[in-house]
């Protein structure tokens, strides 16, 4: 395999502990065990090192492919190629408190990031849906955020990304040349690094970036009022965000929030059976007085929905876990595994859309009261990211839920919701519907930026 005649070259640039070959190095990155693989995987501490064995395998004809998430779909083990993890490039370079800005490398985690704000009294926003621990990765895909319904999307400022012949990409504006010398540079025009989002790195690897952090308020208070039915659970959520009632915010049904307030199946059934069937938590941050009169609105919102006020052990269980990354896989602990079916909608929508999502759980033999689901204000509750997670066992339940990813992304592309950041199978559904002339953009993009296909081939459309 042509990878693998790369491992004394690739010792040379990262050193020999950061190249790995065969199915045991690579079994950590997929969910189903690797029997054989033509990856290599190579771990560069810097973006020298990235750029040099991007180079190396430009050269070689190589493709590269990148750790996207914590769990890679099997298929990618077949490839032959370099499996890039950028994990090592950990360093954050600079947390400018006075401008609100984080300069960090890609393999900067979520936690790592926490603790060095929390000593300056900042934080960043946490995301409710990620499948990585890396910030930039999460930012670059685009998970929702809590904390969206306040501040707008993308919380990134700027990124550097490495391109498949180990040229740098820098986006943003000439302000950045500090940073070094680019071969690529946007300077106010168009803005294609938006290409890069949720693209599956088929243009170039984001190695670096600059995100946005915020300063912790004087006073923080969270909230939970809980509901028999779903619709005015996220008519409270719209008001509030409509409002600006409420820093973070989310709508939950009591498989979804038993789950994530849980670390054992045990703990999470017996969690379940105190909750209504869906609850409205919200965050109040800032100011005392302020916090004091959103407190005063949401409780008597609240009320005229009908809602009941939860406390306790609850709120405390809720704001703390609100204060960290909601990462999908950590809910693999319920069944085995967990699939989550996302698309974004008006709020008036959802509830339908969602009931749509369970009635196609039930026609494939899976309990629709199982389904955990939770809605996400966006931008002031202008939409929300609307989500079903399916727990299962992957030895005898992988097919049937498939087949209700399946019906389910069919039902809503149906509907015309919007599906942000569609992979695998999905991608195929998404893109087999979209205008010819929105695929011709992406594949000119690509071969301008990438002309010999040999970055994360395929891992977004079908012979791109």
């Amino acid at each position: 395999m042509a990878a693998a005649g790369m491992v004394q070259e690739l010792t040379e640039i990262v050193g020999g502990e950061n190249v790995k070959t065969g199915a045991a190095a690579l079994a950590g990155y997929f969910a189903d065990p690797v029997s054989d693989t033509g990856l290599v995987l190579v771990k560069p501490a810097d973006e020298y090192e990235l750029a040099e064995l991007a180079d190396a395998a430009f050269r070689a004809g190589v493709s590269l492919f990148s750790v996207r998430r914590e769990i890679m779909d099997n298929a990618l083990a077949a490839r032959d190629g370099l499996l890039v993890d950028l994990s090592r490039m950990d360093a954050i370079k600079e947390l400018d408190r006075r401008n609100l800005m984080g300069h960090i490398f890609a393999g900067v985690t979520y936690e790592k990031l926490k603790a060095e704000l929390l000593k300056m009294g900042c934080k960043v926003l946490m995301p409710a849906n990620a499948t990585s621990h890396s910030v930039l990765r999460s930012y670059l895909d685009r998970d929702v955020l809590n904390g969206n319904a306040v501040y707008r999307l993308p919380n990134l400022s700027i990124f550097h990304a490495i391109l498949s012949d180990g040229r740098i990409w820098v986006s943003g504006s000439q302000q950045m040349t500090s940073e070094g010398i680019a071969d690529f540079r946007e300077d106010q025009g168009p803005q294609f690094s938006l290409f890069f989002g949720a693209s599956e790195d088929i243009f170039g690897i984001p190695y670096y970036g600059i995100v946005y952090i915020y300063p912790i308020r004087e006073t923080r208070r969270v909230l939970l009022f809980g509901f028999d039915e779903l619709e005015p659970a996220a008519q409270l959520a719209y008001k509030l965000n409509r409002d600006e009632h409420c820093f973070e915010c989310v709508t939950a049904n009591s498989r979804y929030l038993s789950t994530l307030l849980s670390k054992d199946a045990g703990a999470a059934d017996a969690l379940r059976e105190k909750l209504p069937a869906w609850v409205t938590a919200i965050s109040l941050e800032h100011h005392t007085e302020l916090v004091d009169m959103w407190e005063k609105y949401a409780r008597a919102d609240a009320e005229s929905l009908g809602a009941k006020v939860l406390d306790g052990e609850l709120t405390e269980m809720m704001d703390k876990r609100f204060q960290d990354p909601w990462y999908i896989f950590e809910r693999d602990y319920l069944r085995g595994r967990t699939t989550h079916i996302e698309h974004y909608d008006f709020y008036k929508r959802a509830p339908g859309l969602l009931a749509a999502v369970r009635d196609v759980a039930k026609s494939k033999g899976y309990a629709p009261e199982e389904v955990g689901q939770v809605l996400v204000p966006v931008y002031f509750g202008a939409s929300c990211y609307c989500e079903s997670d399916i727990y299962f066992n992957p030895a005898d339940e992988a097919e049937a839920v498939a087949e209700i990813c399946r019906g389910a992304y069919g039902k809503l592309l149906d509907e015309g919701s919007f599906i942000a950041r569609p992979n695998g199978e999905v991608a195929k559904m998404v893109y087999g519907r979209v205008n010819e002339g929105f695929l011709k953009i992406l594949k000119t993009f690509k071969n301008i930026v990438d002309p010999s296909g040999t970055m994360n081939p395929e891992q977004l459309l079908e012979g791109v």
